[in-house]
């Protein structure tokens, strides 16, 4: 029931993200972000966010991807192979909202990518990936410090990249929410595959 209500909620905010360009709060926190000036915040943004954008993913994806495979993890290695699937989701997600990107007239624009505005791409990948990796090292790290510290690196790589987004004028707040919500619906999916399918044969 909470996964058909967080879909549900998502659907209603596709359909406001087609009809307005940006929502009330996205200016505002968008203004206010792009008002620090730090070069210490500039790299903890622009490093996770390198690291949610193609080829440089690969580099986290694929080593672990080979790790549970070599430790005979198979089934968790087959369901991190289906995470970027999410990808295919949000990218038909994006052309049927069609919204446009914030403009050089409302914000400060670093990044000048192109292409629909919602949901933010580099978050949902930052969701599905670091996300994934956050629920494996919960279920298969047993040393509470590893696994903490490996949660923590995780959670810095999707709340900053997500940071990083706005920060650089590529998407709206709300862009970002909307990936984070959309990662965690397909994460869920993944999981309960993974409860089904795995679990099972391991008894």
């Amino acid at each position: 029931m909470l996964w058909l209500a967080a879909l549900l909620g998502f659907v209603v905010m596709a359909g406001f993200a087609a009809a307005y360009d940006y929502f009330p709060g996205d200016l505002w926190i968008s203004h206010h972000l792009q008002q620090i000036h730090s070069a210490a915040f500039d790299d903890a943004v622009s490093i996770p966010e390198a690291a949610a954008d193609l080829p440089y993913v690969l580099a986290v994806w694929l080593p672990v991807l080979g790790l549970l495979w070599l430790l005979r993890h198979r089934g968790q290695a087959v369901l991190l192979l289906l995470a970027p699937l999410g990808w295919g989701v949000n990218g038909v997600v994006k052309q049927v909202v069609d919204r446009p990107r914030p403009s050089s007239h409302l914000v400060r624009i670093v990044d000048g990518a192109s292409g629909p505005s919602f949901p933010s791409g580099h978050t949902i990948t930052a969701v599905l990936i670091f996300g994934f990796l956050f629920y494996l090292a919960t279920t298969l790290v047993r040393r509470p410090w590893l696994r903490l510290l490996l949660q923590m690196a995780c959670l810095f790589g999707i709340i900053f990249t997500g940071l990083a987004r706005i920060y650089h004028g590529a998407h709206w707040l709300s862009d970002v929410y909307g990936a984070v919500l959309l990662g965690i619906l397909i994460l869920t999916l993944l999981i309960v595959l993974g409860r089904l399918v795995i679990s099972p044969r391991k008894q």
